[in-house]
């Protein structure tokens, strides 16, 4: 318990901390944290400003960028550890509290009708010498009790109304032709009902009647029901003769103290709570319960999940930005043969990056999927704009992309302009032809990636094919 009331300590302390910046627990822990150098991971910024193209201020939105990320992550990670941590001190609270052993010495009874109640105590016995050493206990508490009298009276009363009761479809007792309905116990009472018939043959003390060979004048049958409760029900008298086992040392302690448990439990069935006994043989027993406490092991498993999902943020940041590679790679042999067929319709370089750009925004607006390539190109158009020279743009888009593929196609364009557009559209072609051979590549790829992904799904449908197919066998075989 010490361990959650820190954890709530800590986070009050800082919730303080945060409010009195004017900021929330997970900012304040990213800026105190970007202060010690802890969040300035340069692949976590580069995977943020892959998945995030802008149109423009880029550089000036990248730091914002990467703290909106890391303050994500602090903030999931703060929120499954509180959650975790008030979840976990529930749990041990109702644990401690939920417990039948009082004062050390009470044990609590449970009301009329729940039944019996069993719990493991443990006993820390004291020796002369002064060591102490623990030993375990299962101890069954039996129900409150009725008095003696009450139950003779409640006897009464449901005897007197047994006939109505086990009557089913049957008019009275006195005319049975069906089967009876014998009660094993009735609403309102504490008794368990046994039943008892004199000829079997006629009525079963399940209440079935076999009347099919019973003549017209009947047949008489005399049911007994044996009302028990605790004490009070007809003995049956046995002859058995039994002799004590030989106990050792230790088991003959343990036995005496079972018989203490028992004699004190038979002596207050009609009190609330049971007195454990203090001392056997001498020796001073100190009882405790034992509880199962599973908040510790919860309270671990909540933050080795928070760390998981706090450090898989990176992981799945990472995988984002391949996958992000992966669709540009998909898109370039069609990026390049639209602009080969533009420009071999006469079209400039900067026409052609007008002409994709706004095509793509377009479709974009009407619901089409994000494409990274053609919002690279949005932001080449804005700079070309904004007055940023063609080469230069040009260049900073293959740099950006960051891939080989377009940055050997940036490099076509900027010689284009420097030399002149003499070769540029057989480059071009050449180009897009490498860039189908490459996809086709990427695309098979990707096939056999894919398989290998089935092979171990594969292997347990296999498994468990097996597995069906050899038990069945083997027990026929066995039979």
């Amino acid at each position: 318990m010490v361990i959650y009331v820190a954890a709530v300590v800590m986070f009050l302390i800082l919730y303080c901390l945060a409010r009195r910046k004017g900021m929330g627990i997970s900012a304040y822990l990213y800026e105190q944290g970007r202060k010690k150098g802890m969040f300035g991971h340069q692949h976590i910024q580069e995977y943020i400003c892959l998945l995030r193209p802008d149109s423009g201020g880029r550089a000036e939105k990248e730091g914002e960028w990467l703290r909106q990320f890391y303050i994500g992550k602090i903030r999931l990670f703060a929120g499954m550890l509180f959650a975790g941590t008030l979840f976990s001190a529930c749990l041990y609270l109702v644990s401690e509290t939920d417990g039948v052993l009082e004062d050390g010495k009470y044990l609590k009874r449970n009301a009329y009708g729940m039944g019996d109640a069993e719990t493991e105590l443990q006993a820390e016995i004291m020796e002369e010498n002064g060591n102490s050493h623990m030993q375990d206990f299962a101890v069954a508490v039996g129900e409150l009790e009725y008095e003696k009298d009450v139950v003779r009276r409640l006897g009464r009363q449901l005897a007197g109304s047994l006939p109505d009761l086990i009557l089913a479809e049957n008019l009275s007792l006195e005319e049975v032709r069906g089967n009876l309905d014998l009660i094993r116990n009735a609403e309102g009472y504490p008794f368990r009902i046994e039943w008892e018939s004199d000829n079997y043959s006629c009525i079963l003390s399940d209440g079935s009647v076999s009347n099919a060979d019973i003549g017209e004048e009947g047949e008489s049958v005399c049911l007994t029901a044996i009302l028990t409760y605790k004490d009070y029900e007809e003995e049956y008298q046995f002859a058995v003769h039994v002799f004590p086992p030989v106990y050792s040392e230790a088991e003959a302690f343990r036995k005496k103290v079972y018989d203490l448990l028992n004699l004190q439990e038979r002596k207050s069935r009609h009190e609330a709570q049971v007195e454990l006994p203090e001392y056997v043989d001498g020796k001073k027993l100190r009882w405790s319960e034992k509880r199962e406490n599973s908040s510790g092991l919860i309270f671990l498993l909540i933050i080795t999940g928070a760390g998981a999902v706090y450090f898989l943020r990176d992981k799945e940041l990472r995988d984002k930005a391949e996958a992000r590679n992966r669709q540009m790679l998909l898109d370039y042999p069609q990026l390049v043969s639209r602009i080969t067929l533009y420009m071999g319709a006469g079209m400039t370089v900067r026409n052609v990056f007008r002409k994709i750009a706004s095509d793509y925004e377009k479709e974009k607006q009407e619901g089409g999927t994000m494409h990274y390539v053609y919002e690279e190109m949005l932001i080449t158009c804005h700079e070309l704009d904004s007055g940023v020279p063609e080469s230069a743009a040009y260049t900073r888009f293959g740099k950006r992309c960051r891939l080989m593929q377009y940055m050997k196609f940036s490099n076509l364009l900027v010689q284009n302009l420097r030399k002149g557009s003499s070769g540029i559209l057989e480059a071009l072609r050449q180009e897009a032809g490498n860039a189908l051979e490459e996809r086709k590549n990427m695309a098979r790829r990707l096939g056999e990636e894919a398989g290998t992904k089935l092979l171990l799904p594969m292997m347990m449908m296999l498994g468990i094919v097996m597995i069906l197919i050899i038990i069945p066998a083997y027990f026929s075989f066995s039979v």
